[in-house]
């Protein structure tokens, strides 16, 4: 009987042990198991930052010319459009908040717009440049594509010639720089890293100017000629496209 007895002890202490080692393999396929690092988000382009980078079009030019001394009142003296291609460089700087993106830019173009019209005399235009000084406002629609607006202050030279038809003579002539304003809008977007590609157009205005020409005398005549005014309206639409290389910390 004693002996029976120790062994019931015995099974009791081993029953004890299994019940309270039992749980554990179940509580510990139950603990939670740390992930492993999530992978860093892809980069997302921003519109922060400066640029530089070049362009190339083309111009077309409307020329309309009056002779303010005719009597009784100023005579139009018809009109023509110098057109050609345009190319040269821009930079500028933009700033994002949200999907609003404002910035400054300036833009200087080569340009060969020529044109002539023949009224009693050929009058001639050549365009050898143009210039602009703009604040952009633009709205991201995704991360890396941009439609802006832009407007500012816009220059351009001025080589006008008057030619008469039959001698091929310079009769008179005016180099002028000038001054006006411009509106324009395009779209930007950009493809790989830091290099974007644009396209816009813009609508430089002029105005009218009483441009002063220098008078030579035709052959047979004899000078010198005294200078004469003309007043000449112009305004000139530029299509472009180009590439822009964005820099700085944040890129």
């Amino acid at each position: 009987m004693a002996l029976r007895g120790v062994d019931m002890r015995r099974l009791a202490s081993a029953c004890f042990a299994l019940l309270t080692l039992g749980p554990v393999p179940a509580m510990a396929a139950d603990m939670p198991v740390k992930a492993p690092p999530a992978a860093p988000p892809p980069p997302v382009a921003t519109w922060t930052g400066c640029y530089v980078g070049g362009n190339v079009g083309g111009g077309w030019a409307r020329e309309k010319y009056t002779d303010p001394l005719a009597l009784p009142f100023p005579a139009p003296l018809a009109n023509h459009t110098a057109e050609g291609v345009v190319g040269g460089g821009q930079v500028g700087c933009d700033f994002q908040f949200g999907n609003w993106v404002i910035g400054a830019q300036g833009m200087f173009d080569g340009a060969d717009l020529n044109g002539n019209h023949l009224f009693g005399e050929i009058f001639k235009t050549h365009i050898p440049w143009f210039a602009t000084a703009t604040a952009r406002v633009g709205y991201a629609f995704s991360p890396e594509f941009l439609l802006y607006v832009k407007g500012g202050g816009a220059w351009k030279r001025d080589e006008e010639r008057i030619i008469d038809p039959v001698f091929l003579v310079v009769e008179g002539a005016a180099d002028v720089t000038r001054t006006g304003g411009t509106v324009g809008g395009g779209f930007e977007w950009q493809f790989w890293k830091n290099v974007s590609f644009f396209a816009e157009y813009d609508y430089l205005a002029f105005g009218t100017k009483r441009v002063i020409f220098a008078a030579f005398p035709e052959p047979g005549e004899v000078g010198p000629l005294p200078p004469f005014p003309l007043d000449i309206q112009q305004n000139v639409s530029v299509v472009v496209a180009g590439f822009n290389w964005r820099f700085g910390p944040w890129h």
